[in-house]
């Protein structure tokens, strides 16, 4: 009985430890603008990523009613060969995505001046795991374009207001 009691009593001074610490999770960040437009190079899936982003939160808005208009533009993917075995075939392979990120407002003056974000990834190849390197590299492509999309929301939840 006497156990029972100081594991309570344990569990709850750590409950209270950590609830007075200020420890919360992150979550979304806010956006300092009312509306947005996104121009990019046809076809861009980051852009196509935030337009849903934006417009799951009411913010999307066509170019001539927009508070903000974000440009996505030099988008790149590199596929570059790390090193190779004794034998010359390949055994690792470097991925890597750029974009260039500006904002301007409705007036054209420059909000945030273009930045370059870059992601790179390295990957072991084996041409007798073939289809499981090529899921592998996929899922790798969409984990790189999903942290610059959260790279823009947070430098875009920075913006101020002017």
């Amino acid at each position: 009985m006497r156990r029972q009691a100081l594991k309570s009593i344990f569990a709850f001074s750590a409950a209270g430890l950590l609830a007075g610490c200020g420890f919360r999770l992150r979550g979304q960040s806010s956006l300092p603008f009312a509306s947005a437009h996104v121009e990019a190079a046809e076809g861009s899936a980051l852009a196509r990523r935030l337009r849903d982003q934006l417009d799951r939160e009411g913010r999307l808005a066509a170019p001539d009613a927009a508070e903000i208009l974000i440009r996505l533009g030099g988008e790149a993917r590199r596929k570059t060969i790390l090193s190779l075995s004794g034998a010359g075939k390949v055994r690792e392979y470097r991925l890597e995505q750029s974009v260039t990120l500006s904002v301007v407002d409705a007036r054209g003056v420059e909000r945030m001046p273009p930045a370059l974000l870059q992601r790179s990834r390295d990957f072991a190849y084996s041409d007798t795991q073939q289809l499981a390197k090529e899921a592998e590299e996929a899922m790798l492509w969409r984990e790189m374009e999903e942290e610059t999309l959260r790279q823009i929301l947070r430098r875009l939840s920075f913006l101020s207001a002017r």
